[in-house]
């Protein structure tokens, strides 16, 4: 009791106000009870009267009170401000800065927690976005890669974390969502994107994406799936862009896009699977 006590001074760890209540609580108790043990063994020794050993043990007590509550709440809410900036560190350590979206790291996190025997990464990539760029600037480019983030989270978010992993380069990652579903949506939010202009100071620029689908097999590594989903949506791209591939099959989901796409349902992208 006495130890978890002198740790919890010495090496307080406070995340809470519940904390550091206790914190400052604990110190200024075993600060009283100090320096009344040593004012009590002074008066005792040098006796005069009782009188006397009340009032300078009452002054210590107070003087005690004063000084170790208000320093020992000092220290901990600087402890305590330490574990909040060391959350906020972290969270922005997983946070990409331009889209608000979580990070690579915190893909990789996600999928080491995941279940890898139910497990879909897709990475989706934003078609000929140097031309963005070229055309309209980087300024631009960057409300393009918003706009394309928000209406993936929008429309994919419900099947797992979305993403950004670099540049225009976007993933999500799904654990346990039904496949059908999985595939309607990614047919769905890339018909979207190529239909709505996104528009940036009062222009109008249309975009698409390509994506690139893999599902985890039994002792496959993350590395593996994200070489995978890679290689489907290299094959999207080499294949005309604006489409979804699966890898390993190379199937593509929704077919040539444009005029002459022949539209593929869910159950074909699960046979494919």
């Amino acid at each position: 009791m006495r130890l978890n006590l002198i740790t919890r001074i010495f090496r307080a760890s406070i995340t809470n106000e519940r904390e550091l209540y206790i914190y400052v609580a604990s110190v200024t108790a075993v600060c009283v009870v100090v320096a009344l043990a040593v004012d009590v063994a002074n008066q005792l020794t040098f006796f005069i009267d009782w009188p006397s050993c009340f009032r300078s043990w009452t002054i210590t007590a107070t003087l005690v009170l004063c000084l170790a509550g208000p320093i020992s709440r000092t220290i901990g809410k600087a402890h305590l401000e330490l574990y909040r900036a060391k959350l906020l560190a972290e969270d922005l350590s997983r946070t990409d800065q331009l889209t608000g979206l979580p990070n690579r790291r915190a893909l990789i996190e996600a999928a080491s927690a995941a279940r890898p025997e139910a497990l879909a990464l897709v990475i989706v990539d934003i078609d000929r976005f140097k031309r963005v760029n070229d055309t309209h600037g980087h300024l631009a480019g960057d409300a393009v890669i918003r706009a394309v983030g928000q209406m993936m989270t929008a429309d994919l978010g419900a099947f797992g974390q979305v993403s950004r992993v670099g540049g225009e380069e976007f993933a999500l990652l799904s654990s346990g969502a039904p496949a059908e579903a999985l595939a309607a949506g990614l047919i769905a939010f890339r018909e979207r994107v190529q239909s709505t202009p996104i528009v940036i100071g009062g222009l109008a620029v249309s975009v698409t994406i390509s994506a690139g689908v893999a599902v985890t097999s039994e002792g496959e590594t993350f590395d593996k799936l994200f070489s995978e989903a890679d290689r489907a949506l290299y094959a999207a791209k080499t294949s005309g862009r604006n489409r979804v591939r699966f890898s390993p099959a190379i199937q593509d989901v929704d077919g040539r896009g444009g005029d002459e796409r022949e539209e593929v349902s869910a159950s074909s992208f699960l046979r494919s699977a």
